[in-house]
């Protein structure tokens, strides 16, 4: 699954004006088990598998590795010359090797750098990157991949945002639409915190948070959704990303984005408590 940004920019105007809720222990609802810290010099392929080849013709760099006990996803990439509208995508995603029984997601998690360029002469909002926690977690019924519902939690930088600030939203998308953004705030470059997207199936719902792990301060939320829920997702899969799109912009000056981040203790929860 992949998202363009101009939905993305659109959630972000609708959810700047949703203040972020701090709910004493909704996000502990779930029961998480260690999945993958890292601890080992290559990634397990027992546990991992890339979601597409590291490597688009507007990818300048892409990295996907286990550096220093940590997994560390980076992308750079340019945008076309010969046009004012549209970008140019590309990613550094791993996908959970069997994800249909992970519920829950959680990871310690930190942005390591973040530059979203603009295209002055574009009236699209088209650029921005991302750091991403993601899945299909559902079907509506018809067991059409179409039908999927899928959950993100995601820290997006926008050209017009300041240097190494990223903003936190968790979104539902179902038929190629989204809904139910809330927004968590801000976290910036370099900051370590925890991340965690949850499935609360019995209570019809989706929960997000992420914790400053110096100050040990909790923002979280939750998704209330109404979509039959019982049918398991056509094309079951979660994953952790980095990703940027690019603005495409005539002239000889050649726009890049650039995104980094470094993931550890991934830990996944597989019942609905």
């Amino acid at each position: 699954m992949k998202t363009s940004l101009p939905h993305f920019r659109h959630a972000a105007a609708l959810i700047a004006a949703i203040a972020c809720l701090s709910i004493p222990g909704m996000a502990q609802q779930s029961s998480f088990v260690l999945y993958d810290n890292f601890n080992r010099q290559f990634l397990d392929t027992n546990k991992w598998a890339p979601s597409s080849p590291c490597f688009t013709w507007t990818v300048l760099e892409c990295v996907r590795e286990i550096q220093n006990g940590q997994l560390r996803l980076a992308v750079r990439g340019t945008g076309a010359t010969d046009s004012n509208s549209g970008n140019q995508y590309g990613e550094s995603e791993l996908v959970f090797k069997y994800p249909s029984r992970i519920k829950s997601i959680s990871t310690q998690l930190t942005v390591r750098r973040t530059s979203a360029a603009a295209c002055p002469a574009s009236a699209d909002f088209n650029s921005g990157t991302q750091v991403i926690i993601a899945g299909n977690f559902f079907n509506s019924g018809s067991g059409s991949s179409a039908d999927d519902v899928s959950a993100l939690l995601f820290f997006n930088h926008l050209p017009t945002d300041p240097p190494g600030v990223l903003t936190v939203i968790g979104l539902l998308s179902w038929q190629g639409q989204f809904f139910g953004g809330v927004g968590l705030g801000t976290v910036n470059v370099g900051q370590r915190i925890t991340a965690k997207l949850i499935w609360e199936q019995r209570n019809h719902q989706f929960a997000v948070a992420w914790t400053d792990l110096a100050s040990g301060t909790v923002t979280q939320t939750t998704i209330p959704y109404s979509i039959p829920d019982t049918t398991p997702a056509a094309v079951a899969y979660k994953s952790l990303g980095v990703r940027v799109f690019t603005p495409n912009c005539v002239g000889t000056n050649v726009l890049v984005d650039d995104t980094e981040a470094v993931f550890d203790n991934v830990m996944v929860g597989s019942v609905d408590e």
